[in-house]
């Protein structure tokens, strides 16, 4: 069986996919419990990651999103990880039922065309320690590990950071 291609079905985040995105967060982050978050996401999360930067989705076609990213622009508030001119690729999120597909890398390769035609030097992204499967997939699309950047946030939860280098 030939897989459907995720990148044909990405599109930008609309105010309507806000409750699909906290849902998909919440299972990514809180039920699966590899993000070190106990309260689920809400409308209002996805409104502020909005404000911040720009956010796509997987459309699963037919209502809901199957995957969803945030992209921090150099300087815009929110960024946790990045520093000077680097982007910050936040709140990758795959839905159970969509593992598999390569959706995670469609999500994170558009963000890197994204960055580099706005000429930024690298993208920067953090993950929690048992987020393994996400660090598989980080260091095979060329993210390399910068342990000097790694910090605990204010809940005693570790950031493991990634960093990508951009040609320009």
């Amino acid at each position: 069986m030939v897989e459907p291609n995720p990148a044909a079905a990405i599109r930008e985040a609309v105010e309507e996919d806000g409750e699909s995105i906290a849902d998909l967060w919440t299972e990514a982050y809180v039920t699966l419990g590899v993000g070190g978050r106990s309260r689920p996401y809400t409308t209002a999360d996805f409104r502020d990651s909005a404000r911040r930067g720009e956010v796509f989705v997987v459309d699963r076609g037919g209502g809901g999103v199957a995957g969803v990213v945030a992209l921090l622009a150099p300087g815009a508030p929110g960024r946790v990880v990045a520093d000077g001119d680097e982007a910050e690729l936040s709140r990758l999120a795959v839905a159970s039922s969509a593992r598999g597909m390569g959706i995670g890398r469609a999500l994170t390769r558009l963000c890197e065309e994204r960055a580099r035609a706005a000429g930024w030097s690298a993208i920067a992204l953090w993950s929690r320690p048992r987020q393994v499967e996400a660090h598989r997939l980080y260091e095979s699309l060329g993210y390399r590990r910068v342990p000097a950047r790694d910090s605990v946030d204010e809940a005693g939860q570790g950031r493991l950071v990634f960093r990508l280098v951009l040609d320009r």
